[in-house]
């Protein structure tokens, strides 16, 4: 069964209610240092970006990590259809920061975007 580009665009306008909360998006800028390395810093891309955080279980909710004990939560990051989202990019939702470690992009019909994260400590 094929949706009407009326039917997917009333599913996306529908998606938007479900994004409660906003984030900011963050890009990452390398520059070049006079001893060849480069420093890095994350610029505040988009703003004010409607989104739904939600936390997602992981079957081992603990792991080694450093040495240390870490958390294995990861959180689900959903955003409008047509938002800007990649890899290489920071969300920063309640003044957390996440690294966006996958962004699924292979479903047809898309009424949203979704990422998912990792809590940066």
């Amino acid at each position: 069964m094929s949706l009407s580009t009326l039917e997917i665009a009333q599913l996306r306008a529908d998606q938007t209610d479900y994004h409660p909360d906003t984030c900011i998006l963050q890009t990452l800028t390398r520059t070049l240092d006079t001893v060849g390395g480069w420093s890095e810093t994350w610029a505040n891309t988009y703003t004010s970006v409607a989104c739904r955080m939600a936390p997602l279980q992981m079957n081992r909710p603990e792991t080694i990590d450093g040495a240390q004990m870490a958390s294995m939560t990861r959180w689900i990051l959903s955003v409008a259809h047509n938002q800007a989202l990649d890899a290489t990019m920071r969300c920063v939702h309640d003044s957390t920061t996440y690294e966006i470690e996958h962004v699924e992009d292979t479903h047809s019909n898309r009424t949203a975007r979704r990422a998912y994260l990792r809590r940066v400590d």
